[in-house]
């Protein structure tokens, strides 16, 4: 072997110093086109989503020698996952930790066998990321009504009535502030709206990765023009400015991809909580087996259990208050008797000791969610002092429960029994058992908040609706399935009945985000202010309410309208009906095409600014202005090497492969 001379080394070193050049060259300019704003800020984090764990520069390098790279990863590692780099393909040039230029190549480079791609729900998402922040000794307060008794800068507060997919990115937002190096979370209730400029732009990014790889949607996610927080002044140095951002979120959110990764399969019970048997009937995960699907002994065994306790709910009902309530409001018991309702007794053991009585074993009751027991504490009931509607499944088995607590107690208005091998919260809606039937006969359904409601509305109007209600969640896909499966959504579509007042606009935007790619007609009834479909069973409230009910818009009419009212106001000004022109915009550009035209008239009627405008402004949102050019087209420099710029067309490459050849070529 012939060992180089000094020369030579000296050479050898100066052309790999040279090649590190020309790749900082072309990060830089790639830094210079988002600084600008001529690369879009929410197009670098879709690069950085895919190919972060390179770090910053190489997320600017990867996509300028190929735009539509999507996993990138060596020679090697291919081989690792039982996939190879297909012959003559051309690697791509990044600088590696020591810089060193080294080759990686794109999924699409290789062959072999499929790769798995993340898939979640929004509350997994949640989920996880709640694993997390209690992993770094933080507690996630969603008003669950534990007595938190830590430090208050180690409790995130999320709104009650945040969906699954807001509260998940506001909780991405906290944990990327948290691990940055002299930052703390955003003060009022985990929201961010005092955070702003650079800052909000790095915890708003984190959040776009962190939902990213959870596989959840991040179309909500809007990040200023670069030029607002990094300075359009050279006097700024706005290049150095995106260069620092964007190197801390992609170090930050490294850093919580990899908790994410090492995040326990359970979550641990809340830091610094206290709670006594009694003091909150909220369940605590760390207090409740987990979910896990029942061989069909154990489902038997766990029915059985659920079964011997509705009848004990149901002969409880008799003589309590319950009964009395239900009877005030209109439900007779006649009614009650159809329903099955029951009553849990007030006392801790009432419950447990009767089901012990009949032979059922104590893990069999925890497991169906009918007791519940913390650490090497006795084993209480789970539901007291509460009516009681059974929840059943598609075979109409009762497989859970759902109570009401009495007006002026403590607790929550509504509380399930929690999820189990029997009972799935998302997948479950009350009453669909029971009136499959006449949804089979061409009722129509609503879904309405609560099992009270549900009632009242088949009672009163079984011609009109077959009411349904989820069980204290926003309408899930899963729901959907169910409901589907049920009855021809296509032809009948589907109508919700929400309230008047501000949670009701809460509940109509909560309500858009997860039928909005429905494509069966989804209309709303608008109840009264102070009524809810319940009331149909008071003969003064009745008129009202059956007039509301019969009453339906397009679900779609009353999302634009609110939006612009939040986005325009009063619409007094040039600048807030321009607002409201953007928001509505955004809406409508992901509509069917069969209805964009109905909606911009109408947007041009409630905001005054001409038809024109509107559609200019949807055909931006549907096609944002972007610089087709690839970068390698623009870029001053010379390029890397010929062997670089030479693409291969031979007729054993498939059509997809010669047009990206022969777009290379151009």
């Amino acid at each position: 072997m012939t060992i180089p001379t000094p020369e030579e080394q000296a050479d050898r070193v100066d052309e790999q110093q040279q090649r590190v050049n020309v790749l900082e060259g072309i990060a830089s300019h790639a830094v210079t086109r988002l600084a600008s704003g001529k690369t879009p800020w929410d197009e670098w984090l879709t690069h950085a989503s895919r190919h972060g764990r390179h770090g910053f520069t190489n997320t600017l390098l990867i996509p300028a020698q190929r735009r539509t790279a999507t996993d990138v990863r060596s020679y090697d590692a291919w081989r690792k996952t039982d996939r190879h780099v297909r012959r003559g393909e051309t690697g791509i040039r990044v600088i590696s930790a020591r810089g060193k230029v080294r080759s990686l190549f794109d999924i699409e480079q290789t062959e072999g066998n499929a790769v798995d791609m993340p898939t979640a729900t929004s509350a997994d998402g949640f989920e996880r990321l709640s694993r997390v922040a209690t992993g770094l000794g933080l507690f996630v307060d969603r008003r669950q009504r534990w007595t938190y008794l830590g430090r208050p800068d180690q409790r995130i507060v999320l709104a009650p009535e945040l969906d699954e997919l807001s509260a998940a990115s506001l909780l991405a937002h906290q944990l990327a502030h948290i691990l940055q190096p002299g930052e703390q979370m955003d003060a009022v209730h985990g929201q961010p709206s005092g955070c702003h400029g650079a800052r909000r732009v790095i915890a708003d990014s984190v959040a776009y990765l962190l939902l990213t790889e959870l596989g959840l949607p991040v179309s909500h996610l809007r990040f200023p023009p670069a030029e607002s927080w990094a300075g359009a002044d050279l006097r700024a140095a706005p290049d150095a400015a995106v260069r620092a951002v964007g190197e801390r979120i992609v170090r930050t959110s490294a850093k919580l991809l990899r908790r994410l990764g090492e995040a326990p399969s359970k979550t641990p019970a809340a830091p610094s909580a206290a709670a006594e048997p009694g003091a909150s009937e909220t369940p605590h995960e760390g207090f409740l087996p987990a979910p896990q699907k029942a061989t069909n002994q154990a489902r038997e065994k766990l029915l059985a259990a659920v079964a011997d306790a509705h009848r004990f709910y149901q002969r409880s009902l008799r003589g309590s208050w319950g009964a009395d309530y239900l009877t005030s409001r209109g439900f007779s018991p006649a009614v009650q008797e159809q329903w099955e309702v029951g009553h849990a007794p007030g006392t801790y053991r009432s419950l447990l000791n009767h089901l012990r009585k009949l032979g059922h074993d104590d893990r069999t009751l925890i497991e169906a969610g009918l007791v519940r027991q913390k650490g090497d504490e006795k084993p209480f009931d789970m539901l007291r002092d509460r009516v009681l509607f059974p929840l059943r499944d598609q075979e109409g088995a009762v497989v859970g429960f759902i109570g009401r607590r009495q007006d002026g107690a403590k607790g929550p208005k509504y509380l399930n029994t929690p999820e189990s091998a029997l009972f799935k919260k998302s997948e479950n809606l009350f009453g669909l058992h029971e009136v499959r039937g006449r949804l089979a006969d061409a009722a129509r359904p609503l879904l309405v908040e609560g099992p009270l409601d549900a009632i009242a509305v088949n009672t009163v109007m079984p011609q009109t609706y077959a009411a349904v209600a989820p069980c204290g969640t926003a309408i899930t896909a899963a729901q959907l399935r169910s409901l589907t499966t049920t009855t021809g959504l296509e032809a009948h579509g589907l109508v919700l009945a929400l309230d008047g007042d501000p949670a009701g606009r809460v509940g109509v935007l909560r309500a858009w985000r997860a039928l909005q790619h429905v494509t069966h007609p989804v209309e709303v009834a608008v109840l009264p202010q102070g009524r809810d479909p319940a009331d149909l069973m008071s003969s003064a409230a009745r008129p009202s309410v059956v007039e509301a009910l019969q009453s339906v818009v397009p679900l779609v009419d009353l999302v634009i309208d609110e939006t612009v009212e939040r986005f325009g106001g009063t619409l007094e000004f040039v600048e807030s009906r321009l607002a409201a022109v953007r928001a509505a915009a955004r809406l409508i550009a992901d509509l069917p095409p069969a209805q964009i035209g109905r909606q911009v008239a109408r947007v041009a009627a409630r905001t005054r600014v001409e038809t024109t405008e509107i559609t200019a402004a949807v055909a931006a949102a549907v096609s944002p202005d972007s610089d087709p050019t690839p970068a390698a087209e623009d870029f001053p420099l010379p390029p890397l090497t010929d062997r670089d710029r030479t693409t291969r067309t031979t007729s054993a490459r498939t059509g997809e492969q010669q047009r990206r050849s022969r777009s290379r070529s151009r």
